[in-house]
């Protein structure tokens, strides 16, 4: 039998499939057993739930949108119509040497949630400028109630403080990052049902065709896998987001300084150089070179943030 061994626990009617091996076992076997134990108790509860529905729902309503906005029931109707007039405006772009651009459907990339292809993008606003409201909900600030309750204590009376902060930050960072990635995936793949054949990306296709940017050109070539590279980023951020909620929710182990705190720091990295837009919104006129330093803003952060927190709430415990 390989050494990889997909493990089932079963509790109650709940399944979570948990990947170990007999070296993980025995390395990090308590910390796994608390992560298990985490999962579980966030998975029952009621506020959990309804908050990971929202999260489902918002991208489903921005793709409802995005189908009346771009018109997807009229294009349909007269498909024939504006295929032809493309026919003729292709020929008409050859000649002249200028660029084609569709009057079809959207691609389904470009109509899908993270394009913000949608009037006003309030559903991105909902979701992407109250995440902290989102994520603290879904697991984050569940240490405040532990605290209050004097959980904690129980939980450290049965091991050590490491180990439980370690379970806490791994549950903080796979929790939203799991709900925020098959949210999106499920707007995505809903988009693909919506918007098939869908080739138009409302005049973006310039940047394509951009000698100097060869992520300009990745995008237009392969519009799909790269908007999937954005999910996962995305989702990558979110748990950035988590693990920073998280430190908040160990350093106060208050509500309110807990979520005021964590929407100031949110919002501050909204107003530096390369804000969220730059790692979560595929097809616009800013390249790789962006891409790159707004993901590692937010992940430089996360990482501090969580790592002097641990450190300092450790050493804590030891003078």
């Amino acid at each position: 039998m390989s050494a990889l061994l997909t493990r089932i626990l079963i509790y109650g009617r709940r399944e979570i499939i948990v990947f170990s091996s007999p070296l993980l076992n025995k390395r990090f076997g308590m910390e796994i057993k608390m992560l298990k134990k985490e999962i579980l108790s966030v998975l029952k509860s009621k506020r959990v739930l309804i908050i990971a529905l929202i999260i489902f729902l918002i991208p489903i309503m921005d793709i409802n949108m995005a189908a009346k906005q771009l018109q997807v029931s009229y294009k349909r109707a007269h498909k024939e119509e504006i295929l032809e007039a493309d026919r003729e405006s292709e020929i008409e772009c050859e000649k002249e040497g200028g660029r084609f651009i569709s009057g079809w459907l959207a691609h389904p990339a470009y109509a899908s949630f993270l394009s913000r292809s949608t009037q006003g993008h309030t559903t991105q606003i909902m979701i992407l400028w109250l995440l902290p409201f989102f994520v603290l909900n879904l697991v984050s600030d569940r240490y405040i109630w532990e605290s209050k309750k004097g959980y904690t204590n129980i939980m450290l009376s049965r091991g050590s403080k490491k180990k439980y902060m370690l379970s806490k930050y791994a549950a903080s960072f796979l929790i939203p990052f799991v709900v925020f990635a098959l949210s999106l995936l499920l707007n995505f793949v809903l988009a693909q049902i919506i918007f098939r054949d869908g080739n138009n990306f409302m005049g973006l296709e310039v940047l394509f065709d951009d000698k100097y940017e060869k992520w300009f050109r990745i995008e237009g070539r392969y519009p799909n896998l790269m908007y999937l590279l954005y999910v996962f980023v995305t989702a990558f951020l979110v748990g950035m987001c988590g693990l920073i909620t998280q430190s908040l929710a160990f350093i106060s182990k208050r509500y309110t300084i807990t979520y005021i705190v964590g929407f100031f720091i949110w919002m501050w990295l909204q107003t530096t150089p390369y804000n969220l837009t730059y790692a979560t919104q595929p097809f616009i006129e800013y390249g790789f070179e962006d891409f790159i330093k707004s993901v590692g803003l937010y992940a430089v952060t996360g990482v501090l943030i969580s790592t002097i927190t641990f450190i300092f709430k450790v050493r804590q415990d030891e003078l």
